[in-house]
């Protein structure tokens, strides 16, 4: 994706007549250079990846709203029964993980660059003769290690650690354990299904991890 950044940026921005597909980007001049995302430059001139990527924004944001509320309350936990965070959280970590599986997303079709931070912004710099910095065109640059960015993809394993947390603590406690009724049968049935979600957030995260287009 770097390489179709240099492709994207832009070399004259006083060119006139150009249909802007995203004019809320800041343009940047030696006087006032505002903050702005490496991935803005990354879907300059593409519009349907500019759509895509924001419908994958949106869901990230959704999910990460939902997550942090964990995060929070695993931080202030304490128990006074003996039971993990894990175990109290149950239910909200297992609607978390079946609205990863059962719902409209297939997460496993999402690039690495749509669910983390792959590039951030830097500069050329053009000087004239006498050292004097006459214009400074920004670029994607790679990042040798993703960072959270949207944090889609570390949300998916937050959340999967959480889920796993949950399914060893079932299988060490018997299957019963989260049957209603102490039943065996039906907790045999809530493991399994369980461990069917497991797999496929594993999927989703390995595929986004190999998907580098």
């Amino acid at each position: 994706m770097a390489e179709k950044a240099d492709q994207g940026a832009v070399e004259n921005e006083s060119e006139q007549g150009t249909f802007d597909q995203n004019p809320n980007r800041p343009k940047t001049s030696i006087e006032n250079q505002a903050e702005f995302k490496a991935i803005d430059l990354m879907l300059e001139g593409n519009l349907k990846a500019q759509i895509k990527y924001s419908m994958v924004e949106a869901i990230a944001e959704s999910i990460d709203q939902k997550a942090m509320v964990l995060v929070e309350a695993e931080k202030a936990f304490s128990s006074n029964q003996g039971i993990s965070f894990a175990e109290a959280a149950m239910p909200e970590i297992e609607a978390m993980a079946h609205s990863l599986v059962e719902g409209y997303v297939d997460f496993s079709k999402i690039s690495l660059w749509e669910a983390s931070k792959t590039a951030e912004i830097a500069w050329r710099e053009n000087k004239d003769a006498e050292g004097k910095l006459i214009s400074r065109i920004p670029y994607a640059n790679r990042l040798n290690t993703p960072e959270k960015g949207n944090r889609l993809l570390h949300n998916l394993e937050q959340i999967k650690l959480w889920l796993q947390t949950v399914h060893d603590i079932h299988e060490e406690k018997g299957m019963g354990w989260v049957s209603s009724f102490g039943c065996p049968e039906d907790g045999k049935l809530i493991f399994d299904n369980r461990n069917k979600k497991l797999f496929a957030i594993s999927h989703a995260i390995e595929s986004i991890k190999s998907n580098l287009e």
